[in-house]
């Protein structure tokens, strides 16, 4: 029987000098980079690779890994945060706790392959990040040579949508952590999403990047992130200002076919209906995407018992469903201050889960 609660609040590998240089601290993590080939089934691309850093506490030898799967037009920073990283860094918070985390970045971002827009599709996608989760249970040398017997993905918004995608692939996950992502979107959003959107070669941070000779690569105007993701008085704006330097793109092809899928599509045949294992679902209070915002016209009360209603049809096969909305939070969790108590709830959940990490 399901249960459903509302908590309260490689080619080449290369090890990494501890994720901080950036900030003193003894408790850095030990981070690898690596480039994990991956096949894909669609055609125009067969074969590619996908950018991950695996980080683990020093001295010690996880057995669970957190699988962390970035949202649109963001990549691997969101996870593991450059500034003030000792408060905002989830990496750092997982890793401190005695979990591996592999901080995958998704088919086409950053420096992972980036093949014709077109061929960013949800099902290779969704292959490519299943592949990477045989590899870490194998002890692949590609995916830095441990054996993971457990693994936790940890999405956000889009990274929660390929958890979907995932699950239908295969059952290989152990616990889903689903972060900014409901069936839901708000029609306000939509429209300032789309007045904001360009294409990434006429912006300049990418007019370098190769991306002027495919249009199918959008990114958002400058300036438009704070409106589109935050919830302004829970943040901090040096933060606000790094996400619009650090930005990345999303494939409009990508997102055109992901948007149907948590924009009220029907329970039945929701992908979401694949996942079978353990989920936290996390949202923002006022996370602007889905949930009452100040100003706008519409939108969902996010508060646990109707994302617990709302959300509960479209996993029917979990057996154990719970969520946790955040006060005084935007869309992007990690980058909020209320970052580290998110992540101590996530512990926390993972903890009467799963069993501790901890060494």
């Amino acid at each position: 029987m399901k249960r459903l609660s509302a908590l309260a609040v490689a080619t080449s590998s290369l090890w990494l000098a501890p994720a901080a240089a950036r900030d003193a601290d003894e408790a850095l993590p030990q981070c690898q980079a690596m480039q994990v080939p991956v096949t894909l089934s669609q055609p125009a691309v067969s074969k590619a690779t996908l950018y991950g850093e695996l980080c683990v506490k020093a001295g010690t030898t996880p057995s669970a890994v957190q699988l962390l799967v970035h949202g649109a037009t963001y990549n691997s920073y969101y996870n593991d945060w450059p500034y003030r990283p000792n408060f905002y860094s989830y990496v750092r918070k997982m890793t401190r706790a005695g979990y591996a985390t592999f901080n995958i970045e998704r088919l086409g971002y950053a420096h992972s392959t980036h093949p014709d827009s077109a061929s960013v599709s949800l099902l290779n996608g969704a292959e490519a990040l299943h592949q990477v989760i045989q590899k870490l249970r194998a002890g692949a040398a590609d995916t830095g040579g441990r054996a993971f017997s457990r693994v936790i993905w940890v999405g956000h918004s889009l990274g929660t949508l390929y958890a979907w995608h995932e699950a239908q692939v295969a059952q290989d996950v152990d616990a889903f952590v689903l972060t900014g992502l409901l069936h839901t979107v708000k029609p306000s959003w939509k429209t300032l999403a789309f007045a904001n959107a360009i294409a990434a070669g006429s912006d300049p941070k990418f007019a370098t990047a190769g991306f002027a000779s495919d249009t199918g690569y959008l990114t958002f105007k400058a300036g438009t992130r704070a409106a589109l993701f935050y919830y302004t008085p829970g943040a901090e704006p040096d933060s606000i200002a790094l996400d619009e330097r650090l930005k990345d793109t999303v494939s409009g092809p990508e997102f055109g076919a992901a948007l149907p899928e948590f924009d009220s599509p029907a329970v039945a045949t929701a992908p979401s209906q694949a996942i079978k294992a353990p989920t936290l679902l996390v949202v923002g209070q006022h996370d602007r995407v889905m949930c009452t915002f100040p100003g706008d016209p519409d939108g969902l009360v996010c508060n646990s018992n109707n994302v617990a209603a709302k959300e509960s049809v479209y996993y029917s096969g979990v057996p154990q469903l719970d969520v946790l909305v955040i006060p005084n939070t935007g869309h992007d969790l990690q980058l909020h201050l209320s970052a580290p108590e998110t992540g101590e709830a996530i512990l926390d959940w993972l903890s009467r889960t799963l069993g501790s990490e901890s060494e």
